[in-house]
């Protein structure tokens, strides 16, 4: 069996998230605050954190979706999970999302575990466009991804994201493989 992924950049390492981490994930999963802007519902369970690591590791094996688990690696604990999903090999292109439990968030685990994601997107993918969605009233979301290296705003979309039984509006940025400058970003390092 070929082995998974594991990258390292600054203060994180991604790796697909196993059942022995579903305890962590749910104690900062099922925060409503963690997902209030996000397109899931909070975790009620475990079960719902143990349906998200297997359901990961399905994806990842079909090569549709990466979904990682961010960790950090001093501590060796979860911090929030990250990852590309709607892998879409015709186009080349897929979806990042990144989520961080709140008492991880401002603690500089955000650009290293995008790093990463990009990195992993672009080089070992071959994804030529990576695309990100934030909602418009995800003020310190839109802020960080201003801030991001090449980062194109391609503009909002209509209510693209729903949650609730309501439609949101979101901004779509975009990210592309001849545009991205590995030197502009936090140092990557996978190991395969």
């Amino acid at each position: 069996m070929k082995r998974l992924p594991r990258l390292q950049c600054g203060p994180v390492e991604l790796r697909l998230v196993t059942p022995r981490s579903a305890q962590q994930m749910y104690a900062l999963a099922r925060d409503p605050e963690v997902s209030r802007l996000l397109q899931w519902p909070p975790h009620r369970s475990v079960d719902d954190s143990l349906e998200f690591i297997h359901e990961a590791r399905t994806l990842w094996e079909r090569r549709t979706a990466w979904l990682p688990g961010i960790f950090d690696l001093e501590r060796g604990k979860l911090v929030g999970a990250t990852g590309i999903h709607g892998i879409d090999e015709a186009n080349r292109r897929g979806e990042v999302g990144t989520w961080l439990g709140v008492p991880h968030q401002r603690r500089g685990f955000n650009l290293p575990a995008k790093a990463a994601v990009v990195t992993f997107g672009f080089q070992e993918l071959q994804l030529a466009r990576l695309e990100f969605l934030v909602r418009v009233d995800n003020e310190r979301s839109l802020r960080a991804m201003r801030q991001l290296p090449a980062i194109r705003e391609e503009g909002v979309l209509a209510q693209r994201i729903w949650r609730d039984g309501a439609g949101h509006d979101a901004v779509l940025f975009a990210l592309l493989a001849d545009e991205f400058e590995p030197s502009a970003w936090p140092d990557v390092h996978i190991d395969r």
